[in-house]
C-alpha cells in the first residue's frame, strides 16, 4: 500500500502529466513556450517539497539564534481553509478533509513563533513548565510577548478576522490584542491578502518579515509578492512553513502548481521569479 501511494504521489507531481492536465483545462498554455511552463511546474514543485521538510522540521521545534529572533520585526499569518473555531467553512477546499482546521494551525504556529521570538530576545523560557499556577505563567508568557513579541498581521475573510478578535479576548490566550493589526476590506482570496497586506512600519535594512502558511501556498505567494511588492522593495522576507497534513501533501502542491501557473501566464498576478526568501532551516 505504501508503495502504491508514493507511486500515485509522483505521478500526481510529475511535470509532464502536469502540464499535460494545465493544457486540457486551459489550451491558451498551448501558445506559450512549453519547456517554460514546465521548467516553471518542476521548480514549483521541488520548492514546495523542501518547504514541507522544513515545516515538519520546525512544526513542534522551532530553533533559532538570538540575532534571527531580535531581526524579526513582524510576523504575517496568512488566513486558510477554516476558521480558529470551525474546521471548515463554504469554500472550496470543505471537501478535502485534509485541509480542515488549517487557519487555525497556521494562527497556533505563529503564535508558537512569536513566543520563541520573545524567549530568545528575553533569555527567558517556559518550555520547562516550571510554574506550579497555570494562570502565573501564562501570564507571564504574555508579559513576555507584550514585551519582547514581534508585531502580527493578519487579513483574512470577515468571519475569519472577526474569529480572530474574539479569540485574542479569551483568557486563555498567550498574544496580547495590542500586538496583532488584523487588517479587514473586501478579501475573499489570496490575492486580495497580498493586496491588502501593510507593514506596522516601514522596517529598516536589517529588520525581517516572517510569513507563515502552509508550505504549498508560501510557494505560489512569493510569487505573487514579487508581482505587487505589498512592501517597500529589498525588504527582507523569512519563511516559516506549516507541513500539509501526509494525506493531502501531493493533491495541495498540484492545486498550488496549476494556480500559480494560471496567476503567471493568464492572469498576470504573479510573475514568473518568486520574491527572494530565506529560511530558519
Amino acid at each position: 500500500m505504501e508503495a502504491k501511494s508514493m507511486g500515485n504521489e509522483t505521478q500526481l507531481l510529475n511535470p509532464g502529466n502536469l502540464y499535460q492536465e494545465a493544457l486540457r483545462e486551459h489550451p491558451e498554455y498551448g501558445e506559450i513556450s512549453q519547456n517554460r511552463i514546465i521548467s516553471l511546474i518542476s521548480d514549483t514543485t521541488s520548492e514546495i517539497e523542501h518547504l514541507e521538510r522544513v515545516g515538519e522540521k520546525e512544526k513542534s521545534r522551532i530553533v533559532m539564534s538570538p540575532e534571527i529572533a531580535k531581526n524579526i520585526a513582524a510576523i504575517w499569518i496568512i488566513s486558510g481553509p477554516g476558521t480558529y473555531d470551525l474546521p471548515a467553512k463554504d469554500d472550496k477546499y470543505k471537501d478535502f478533509e485534509w485541509a480542515w482546521g488549517m487557519d487555525r494551525t497556521r494562527l497556533n504556529h505563529g503564535a508558537f513563533l512569536a513566543r520563541k521570538i520573545a524567549e530568545a530576545r528575553s533569555g527567558e523560557d517556559f518550555s520547562g513548565g516550571t510554574f506550579v499556577d497555570i494562570k502565573q505563567r501564562k501570564q507571564k508568557i504574555e508579559s513576555m510577548i507584550k514585551q519582547f513579541g514581534p508585531d502580527i498581521v493578519y487579513n483574512g475573510t470577515q468571519l475569519e478576522n472577526d474569529t480572530v478578535a474574539d479569540v485574542l479576548t479569551r483568557e486563555e490566550t498567550i498574544i496580547p490584542e495590542e500586538k496583532v493589526n488584523i487588517i479587514g476590506g473586501d478579501i475573499k482570496i489570496t490575492l486580495d491578502q497580498v493586496r491588502t497586506f501593510q507593514l506596522p512600519y516601514e522596517l529598516n535594512e536589517n529588520e525581517e518579515l516572517a510569513i507563515v502558511s502552509h508550505a504549498p501556498q508560501l510557494a505560489r505567494i512569493m510569487h505573487m509578492i514579487n508581482k505587487y511588492q505589498p512592501f517597500q522593495s529589498g525588504t527582507k522576507v523569512r519563511l516559516f512553513p506549516v507541513p500539509t497534513p501526509e494525506s493531502g501533501k501531493a493533491e495541495y502542491a498540484k492545486m498550488e502548481t496549476l494556480g500559480l501557473l494560471r496567476y503567471v501566464y493568464l492572469d498576470g498576478d504573479a510573475t514568473e521569479a518568486g520574491y527572494p526568501y530565506a529560511l530558519n532551516t
